[in-house]
């Protein structure tokens, strides 16, 4: 479980690089998500809590990498909305992730996450 957590608050520092060369950064974001649950967990024995344990975990470290550059920026409401918001958010799509692989579907729930991601980005922008 700590493996988890520490791979999901390292992740989006890691992304932060690709962020601006890939369109779509749910699509990135969620099979990094699926892969930290898959690859943590080699024999799969693991709950949905987990999965919302690091979807949390991943949406706590990119708010706060988010919150860096609004805070030198002085957008405050782009900071609290982005705590508000993103963070349920990644919780929510690493629950659905979680629950697709314990079924043997993983792809179903990365798709559902990917999609359920992707909606919310385009919503918030």
């Amino acid at each position: 479980m700590l493996e988890m957590g520490l791979y999901s608050a390292i992740a989006p520092w890691g992304l932060a690089l690709l962020a601006g060369l890939w369109r779509y950064p749910a699509v990135l974001e969620e099979v990094v998500k699926w892969g930290i649950l898959k690859f943590t967990n080699s024999n799969l024995q693991f709950t949905s809590k987990d999965g919302l344990i690091v979807g949390l975990v991943f949406g706590l470290s990119e708010a706060v990498l988010f919150s860096l550059n609004a805070w030198s920026g002085g957008q405050w409401g782009a900071m609290l909305s982005r705590l508000l918001l993103t963070v349920p958010m990644h919780a929510a799509t690493g629950g659905v992730i979680a629950w697709g692989v314990q079924r043997k579907i993983g792809w179903v729930g990365l798709a559902v996450a990917m999609v359920v991601h992707g909606m919310f980005n385009y919503w918030v922008r």
